[in-house]
């Protein structure tokens, strides 16, 4: 009897909602045990991780089936709501009107915003790149060199190199990133007009676009971060339209579009427009070209049974992939543009390895040796910071050469440590990523750049107060940070549920952003950086879409550009 009501409900759990149970329940019994005391300067006495006993295991084996239960009743209510989201596809003028009357509805609700941080946030980052652009010093890839360029092309404008309009650069940069994020986030409200999504919902997101701070302070936010996170959206976007059931019939009779679709391939101009976002995601960003590795094998994968297509998509990938590679690599060493590279991407090893000397853990004789190279071992004890790895990066006495030299000899001996001190190894790694898991973590380190951060050569004004007496800053500048890791779970809980139904399609527009956080995972030199995960914050509404989508056909194969 046991055995056949065992058989009975084993059938009906769902394995992806299950393990997105597990790994959820699992991030709230770990979070019980970090601690992060409000600190000038944090150390391991203000952020650490505590024990873990068996009594979390009883806490986390009876959260599981409580967290699943709540997914299934998640999943039991999309699938009316989603009857009731998606209408007809809609077509005409009228669509060119919600573009333009959404576009200009953003900018005026955002224009206070400019007066009163003008001309812009300018993060020492910014700085850097700005310096840079101008010929005050010497390029380098740090900060990546398309976005210098950029910032040279608006000097080139102001006529900044003839002695004036530097702050023209500035202001003109400014202007055109808030232009730029207002289009694309109204095209993203034209597009789900078009796809037929009910009224209401488009209503709900461009006041949200319009309203919530988050949007417009990223406008102004002179960093790397809005643009790379505008072109990721951007990109996720189009996969939707071309690949996933939301954006699917979409094409005109007679396009190139619906004709590549019938013949079960991306057509050639799909496939331009996906290498030109690729290039851009890859040169937007250092991380971008592990990002853009990650979805486009990913992508092809998803294809395979439309072999035009995964053809296609993974020989351009490749050849976009192996450029740049050759540029980034052996042409920006020729150049001199790779300084410190190797440190860079060493964040999460130099925290963990700084953690076990901090916590007296085993070290040998062979391993104090090459960490002496690299530091005195007693002020690796001092510098350790657990939510930050600049302390120890940019210490005068940390020997960045010996570590560019030297890179396969520290990584030795980084792995020795952690096989000889694996516990302390996974709570310096927990600390290090904290803000990017942990949804009941947040902090407003790099959320938004509403001041000149780390300069003396600019200075912003507040024409609003100057002029009006009136503080607009008062009223838009938060009071309490969103975690960067909620934003993390919402796109973990839609991958479980494309997994879950079998939506190939919605995989393939969560990839991009899936990839992201992969790389951040793996090589984030901070505990908390809300720009770093900007672009999955954009995509939240996409998240809905896909998520919903996914339960309004029967769970099935549901292959990529599949013929009509």
């Amino acid at each position: 009897m046991f055995k056949n009501i065992h058989k009975k409900y084993t059938k009906r759990i769902n394995t992806w909602y299950a393990l997105f149970s597990m790994l959820f329940a699992a991030m709230i019994i770990t979070s019980r045990h970090i601690f992060n005391f409000e600190a000038d300067i944090s150390s391991i006495a203000t952020v650490y991780v505590t024990d873990f006993h068996f009594v979390d295991f009883i806490a986390w084996a009876c959260m599981v089936p409580a967290i699943y239960l709540l997914t299934e009743l998640a999943a039991f209510l999309f699938t009316p709501v989603g009857t009731a989201l998606f209408k007809e596809r809609r077509n005409g003028r009228q669509s060119l009107l919600v573009l333009a009357g959404s576009f200009l509805l953003l900018l005026l609700l955002w224009f206070p915003y400019l007066p009163s941080y003008w001309p812009g946030g300018i993060y020492s980052d910014t700085v850097d790149s700005i310096n840079m652009a101008l010929g005050k010093a010497a390029l380098d890839n740090h900060h990546p060199i398309l976005y210098t360029l950029i910032w040279r092309f608006m000097f080139l404008i102001t006529g900044a190199f003839s002695g004036e309009g530097e702050y023209g650069g500035l202001k003109l940069f400014t202007v055109a990133q808030t232009l730029l994020l207002a289009f694309v986030l109204s095209y993203f409200i034209y597009r789900c007009y078009r796809w037929g999504l009910h009224k209401a919902f488009l209503l709900f997101w461009l006041l949200a676009f319009a309203i919530y701070p988050l949007y417009p302070f990223y406008g102004i936010s002179m960093w790397k971060d809005t643009l790379f996170s505008l072109t990721v959206f951007a990109f996720s976007l189009f996969l939707c339209h071309t690949f996933s059931d939301a954006g699917e019939n979409t094409a005109h009779p007679g396009t190139a579009g619906q004709r590549a679709e019938a013949n079960g391939g991306i057509s050639l101009t799909q496939l331009a427009q996906y290498c030109l976002f690729t290039v851009l995601i890859i040169f937007l960003r250092n991380n971008g070209i592990y990002v853009a590795a990650f979805y486009s094998a990913a992508i092809t994968l998803l294809c395979l049974r439309q072999r035009k297509t995964a053809v296609r998509i993974g020989t351009a990938s490749f050849i976009i992939l192996l450029i740049s590679a050759i540029i980034q690599g052996p042409v920006y060493d020729r150049c001199g543009y790779n300084i410190n590279k190797t440190t860079e991407s060493l964040g999460i090893p130099l925290q963990q390895t700084a953690y076990i000397v901090s916590t007296d853990g085993v070290v040998t004789q062979e391993d104090e040796e090459v960490l002496t190279e690299l530091m005195p071992m007693e002020r690796w004890k001092e510098l350790y910071n657990p939510i930050v790895a600049d302390t120890i990066k940019f210490s005068p006495e940390f020997n960045r050469q010996y570590l560019e030299e030297n890179g396969s000899e520290f990584m030795k001996t980084y792995f020795h440590l952690v096989v000889q001190n694996p516990v302390k190894a996974v709570k310096a790694y927990l600390l290090s990523t904290m803000g990017f898991w942990d949804i009941f973590e947040s902090s407003s380190t790099a959320y938004i750049c509403n001041m000149h951060f780390g300069n003396v050569e600019y200075f912003m004004s507040d024409y609003f107060d100057y002029y009006l007496h009136i503080s607009f800053r008062n009223l838009v500048e938060p009071k309490n940070y969103l975690s960067a890791a909620l934003f993390v779970w919402l796109l973990l809980g839609t991958v479980f549920t494309c997994l879950a139904r079998h939506n190939k399609k919605g995989l393939i527009v969560l990839m991009p952003t899936l990839g992201i956080w992969l790389t951040i995972m793996a090589a984030v030199p901070v505990a908390f950086s809300f720009r770093y995960i900007y672009a999955l914050f954009l995509c939240t509404p996409l998240y809905l879409i896909v998520s919903i989508k996914s339960f309004q056909n029967p769970a099935k194969d549901n292959c990529p550009c599949a013929a009509k």
